[in-house]
């Protein structure tokens, strides 16, 4: 079911814009009248993405090439989107990283990138916007693209984890001082979505895997409606709610335990670090005790 809510005369910023959630976002808001400003680092997908766009549904479409994992990025994107006095009203941080595999795998530098996009980026963007629209007063939107891992985290992503369970309490904690103003925050919570992240993170779908996935598109037009009517943190498919609550009901080392479990069953690791036969290795841990 599509949202049948209009975003005529909204102006829409998205990150990581080029692909994915992100693009699926795109092109949905623009199907609902919104124009868009499209930030990611491939400038070649954005353009061609905004020329769909442009032609598809006559909104306005700008492209702003942009690295997030560099500590200067945030502001200025803000002050390129901004540039002669735009008024966004709807903002979608939804560039995100992660590395699959234990702590000491990975040099620090990709957990400092995965920080820096994950937290600091978002973070910052949101402090930005979120002073630019009380400046303007129209009615706006903010979107945290988060995780289930939120609910639960799961072994061998600590750091992508983490940075998922920060964004939906910074998003539930806006969202309640907001709660007087124009702006609505919401925090997405997807499970596995069929996206390029997988390549990205180092992690290959199994078959099993793939009977709990959903596609891009069905995230986002749930989460269109979700947004609009007013709910502040929001997780897509019955699985995925299931997922989520049963953490609740469990022991923090035993859910831990079980997330891992599963997490295994449903990807297999690729592209493994030359560091990988550390005794971390994913293959081999238990719980503990």
């Amino acid at each position: 079911m599509k949202s049948d809510h209009r975003m005529t005369g909204h102006l829409s910023l998205i990150t990581g814009a080029s692909s994915g959630i992100g693009e699926q976002f795109a092109k949905q808001l623009a199907e609902l009248g919104s124009d868009l400003i499209l930030a990611a680092r491939r400038v070649d997908r954005l353009e061609t993405l905004a020329a769909d766009l442009r032609k598809n549904h006559g909104v306005s479409v700008t492209c702003i090439p942009i690295d997030l994992s560099t500590p200067q990025a945030a502001k200025d994107l803000f002050a390129k989107a901004t540039t002669g006095g735009k008024k966004i009203t709807c903002l979608i941080n939804n560039a995100g990283l992660g590395k699959y595999g234990s702590f000491i795998d990975f040099p620090f530098e990709d957990h400092y990138s995965t920080l820096q996009v994950n937290v600091v980026a978002p973070t910052e963007l949101t402090y930005l916007l979120i002073n630019h629209m009380l400046a303007h007063g129209q009615k706006s939107y903010v979107v945290q693209v988060a995780s289930i891992s939120a609910f639960q985290p799961v072994g061998f992503f600590s750091i992508y984890s983490a940075t998922k369970g920060y964004l939906r309490y910074f998003s539930e904690t806006l969202a309640f001082e907001l709660r007087k103003t124009p702006i609505h925050m919401m925090c997405l919570c997807p499970g596995g979505t069929y996206t390029e992240f997988f390549e990205h993170s180092g992690q290959k779908i199994t078959q099993t895997g793939k009977a709990t996935m959903m596609t891009a598109k069905d995230v986002v037009q749930s989460s269109l409606i979700a947004l609009f009517n007013g709910k502040t943190v929001f997780v897509p498919g019955w699985l995925n709610k299931l997922a989520c609550f049963l953490p609740r009901l469990l022991p923090r080392n035993l859910g831990l335990y079980l997330a891992f479990k599963t997490m295994n069953r449903a990807v297999e690791r690729v592209n493994l670090p030359s560091s990988a036969a550390s005794p971390l290795n994913a293959n081999s841990h238990t719980p503990s005790k």
